[in-house]
């Protein structure tokens, strides 16, 4: 999927990311961005809201994974922890960081065996300046 298909299966099929305007900047298995204005994702503070943040973790990997499916399929998020490391004071960018080439195999060989596969992804959401402000690491599956 290119990215502008994945930003209109996002914004369709997924409520939040619409009203967060999700944009997809890159999508493909080297890397994942996702960005989101903090106008419409800021708490009482004027920092970004962590319910904003943890999504837009969670949807930069949901993202890798269907990329890594080929855009087949369903993507489910089965477990999480997050992390916020530092408030976010500007515009929201959180990057998908691509699984090991070798758990890579492992997922496509048990997803096209048994239809079903898990895979452990990080996301982060990066401050202008290359700091890390937030980091989820969350198991994903795919199902056909």
């Amino acid at each position: 999927m290119d990215r502008t298909s994945l930003e209109t299966l996002l914004r369709t099929q997924m409520p939040l990311a619409k009203a967060m305007d999700v944009r997809v900047q890159r999508a493909d298995l080297d890397h994942v961005e996702l960005r989101c204005h903090l106008q419409t994702n800021h708490n009482h503070l004027g920092t970004a809201f962590g319910g904003s943040l943890s999504t837009l973790m969670m949807l930069a990997s949901y993202c890798w994974l269907f990329q890594l499916m080929n855009g087949r399929g369903h993507v489910v998020l089965k477990s999480s922890a997050l992390e916020f490391l530092a408030p976010v004071k500007e515009d929201l960018r959180a990057i998908c960081l691509p699984a090991p080439v070798a758990a890579r195999a492992e997922f496509l060989k048990a997803y096209q065996k048994k239809g079903k596969a898990r895979l452990n992804l990080e996301s982060q959401v990066l401050l202008a300046n290359g700091k890390v402000a937030a980091r989820m690491r969350g198991e994903f599956v795919g199902v056909s």
